[in-house]
């Protein structure tokens, strides 16, 4: 007989406060495990907090819980809960009637929402014999069927194939924001993060780490950079004295063509350490033809901000 153990309780969202705009496209952005999907529950009404409360709109989530899910959408890429057994036009009809649309109603707006994704031809094939990506595309149709004025989007693109996934992504760029609707994306992959978002909330451990757009999270949280410098009459000899400036990390010659040499540097920064950097070498008789910035990946921001005891917030 196992000995008895005592439940262990986890905190999935532990004092997060934001402030979200309406009509920016807001992203939750954080590793698994770190609350947004229970964040993205307790904003649309299917879970109640222990302490604590929300509101949508004005309308407080506890109180008036009929009131805020007039105004929410959700998109999950829960594939249970669709009935497989049904199309896709009449998974569409039920959840229409569930939302209490009206019958020509809801068979108009289903009509639209068939034709914005493509998948007019395909909506009365039954929904186990749709491929991963049109079951996403349905769970978009199903979450846009009320037109919202706050979107929530949780983790669109899982397990979609690249293309598929460009397409979805393209999809909430284009079509989705430019209907005016609030959309609140949670999602653990970078490149979509920066690539839809307004600003960002960094979360993990169900406490919201950082938030910001991407350039303002960048101006706290990214510790280097790298450089690229075209110059001529360079010689392999000044490199030691680049390497002895502080806050360059590093510098090598990256190649040598017609006269003109290409360097890289890795610096820390870049406001106070590239002109000193520039005036070493035009004291040293070195012509600069180019200066090019590059900035480091997200993932790199994104994981100085969940080790950082620096905040950015609004």
């Amino acid at each position: 007989m196992l000995p008895f153990q005592k439940k262990k309780w986890i905190v999935a969202t532990n004092n997060i406060n934001l402030s979200i705009k309406d009509g920016e496209f807001f992203g939750l952005l954080g590793p698994n495990g770190a609350g947004k999907t229970t964040l993205v529950k307790l904003l649309c009404c299917l879970v109640i907090p222990n302490s604590g409360t929300a509101q949508v709109f004005g309308h407080d989530i506890l109180k008036e819980e009929a009131e805020v899910k007039k105004l929410v959408g959700l998109v999950t890429a829960d594939e249970r809960s669709f009935y497989w057994r049904l199309s896709g036009r009449e998974n569409l009809q039920f959840h229409a009637a569930l939302y209490h649309l009206k019958k020509n109603q809801a068979d108009k707006r289903i009509n639209e929402l068939l034709d914005m994704l493509e998948m007019s031809d395909k909506a009365d094939i039954r929904f186990q014999n749709y491929s991963t990506g049109m079951r996403q595309k349905m769970a978009i149709a199903r979450g846009l069927l009320t037109g919202p004025r706050i979107l929530f989007v949780d983790e669109p693109t899982r397990s979609l194939d690249p293309v598929s996934a460009r397409n979805v992504r393209q999809f909430f760029k284009e079509r989705v924001s430019g209907m005016g609707s609030t959309v609140v994306l949670a999602t653990h992959n970078l490149n979509e993060a920066e690539q839809l978002c307004d600003r960002l909330a960094i979360i993990a451990h169900g406490q919201v780490k950082a938030l910001g757009s991407v350039p303002e999270l960048r101006s706290v949280f990214q510790t280097k950079e790298s450089c690229e410098l075209k110059v001529g009459h360079f010689s392999e000899n000044l490199l030691p004295l680049i390497h002895s400036i502080e806050g360059v990390i590093d510098c090598h010659l990256k190649s040598k063509q017609n006269g003109f040499s290409n360097l890289e540097l890795r610096i820390t920064n870049r406001a106070s350490v590239l002109p000193r950097v520039m005036e070493v070498m035009v004291n040293n008789g070195i012509q600069i033809y180019d200066c090019k910035t590059r900035d480091l990946p997200l993932d790199e921001i994104f994981i100085n901000a969940l080790h950082s005891s620096k905040e950015v917030t609004e």
